[in-house]
């Protein structure tokens, strides 16, 4: 190999950026959607306990994000699994939007 050679393809190696900058990415994105799960369920408590109301809404976000992120891994690393869980999250996603609509229209 000559010098250009090895200098292109380090900066091919170097383009696909810091595995220790991806690692910390990959945590902090785990992290805040635990912590997003924690709100969505305190706010279910509050919603069903404090003020008697449905907290559909609520799941619905939460499925949603769900579906999203599984949705994506499926597509992405074409894990048979990650197509399941996204239909699961996206049917249950589903459901409560039905039952959203059924409890603000009245049906």
């Amino acid at each position: 190999m000559n010098k250009e050679d090895i200098l292109q393809k380090s900066r091919k190696e170097n383009k696909k950026g810091d595995e220790r900058e991806e690692k910390i990415k990959l945590r902090s994105y785990a992290i805040s959607a635990a912590i997003g799960a924690l709100i969505c369920v305190a706010f279910i408590i509050l919603e069903g306990n404090i003020f008697n109301r449905s907290a559909t809404h609520i799941w619905i976000i939460y499925c949603g994000m769900m579906f999203s992120k599984h949705l994506i891994d499926a597509i992405k690393l074409k894990k048979k699994e990650d197509v399941l869980f996204s239909v699961l999250w996206g049917s249950v996603c589903l459901i409560h939007s039905v039952l959203y609509v059924m409890d603000n229209v009245g049906g």
